[in-house]
């Protein structure tokens, strides 16, 4: 009986697994079409944007300076002519941003070898930001008897910047755009076929034209004439580069 038995088993044919259910093959990756990819013509070109605007904003700076033997005595006449012209500045032009600046305080030698302080010398200076400019030489005017006038810069608003800002862009990638497609052109393709690939936008350049400034005017206790400005205008450039494929 066991022996029957084992015959049996050994009669039993083997069963091959279906192929699905093998393990397939490992295939190895294929590697991207870098040739097609690169394939055509690059162009590499630059866009320029420039835009020229009146100024709307003036920053002014004053200044007071006081010397007396007693330091006490030098230092209480600037404090009280700046208070006094920070106050006669916000009531000429309320809406401006008026702020002191730069306290300072040293010593005043005498001549020849044997130096002693003889004096002191103090000053503190005030800076006006407005956007008033019909109002400027009312404005400086009205301070002039309490602070000396050290120049008046004419500039763009920060909402004027961000504005030409805006436009600069508009109008650089525009340019480089239609390079892009000059370029295409001249030889002998359409404009369908560009591909840019790459943006890069420069540093902005420009700000006011230069104006001629006057001398600082020192304060005085009679008021003199209201002076007369010309606030001028900005230019702004924006230089854009860009790289374009033109694809066969």
């Amino acid at each position: 009986m066991k022996r029957l038995m084992t015959l049996l088993a050994c009669s039993i044919p083997l069963v091959a697994m279906p192929a699905s259910a093998q393990t397939p093959p490992m295939t190895p990756p294929t590697a991207p079409p870098i040739a097609a990819a690169n394939a055509g013509t690059v162009l590499l070109m630059t866009g320029t944007a420039e835009i020229e605007m009146a100024n709307d904003e003036a920053v002014a700076s004053f200044f007071y300076e006081a010397q007396d033997a007693d330091l006490t005595k030098a230092q209480g006449l600037v404090n009280q002519r700046v208070g006094e012209g920070t106050a006669a500045l916000k009531r000429a032009d309320p809406k401006a941003q008026v702020e002191t600046s730069g306290y300072s305080s040293y010593p005043v030698y005498s001549s020849g070898s044997a130096r002693s302080i003889v004096g002191w010398r103090v000053r503190q200076g005030v800076t006006l930001r407005t956007e008033n400019l019909a109002a400027m030489p009312r404005t400086v005017a009205s301070v002039q008897s309490f602070l000396a006038l050290g120049g008046i810069d004419f500039r763009l608003s920060r909402a004027a910047r961000d504005k030409v800002d805006t436009q600069l862009i508009q109008l650089a990638t525009a340019n480089l755009n239609a390079r892009f497609a000059v370029a295409a052109g001249a030889l002998g393709a359409v404009p369908a076929r560009l591909r840019i690939e790459e943006v890069n936008f420069g540093v902005r350049e420009g700000g006011p034209q230069p104006l001629m400034r006057q001398a600082p005017m020192m304060a005085s206790e009679a008021s003199p004439p209201p002076p007369s400005f010309e606030s001028g205008r900005s230019t702004e450039r924006l230089t854009v580069s860009g790289k374009a494929r033109l694809l066969p």
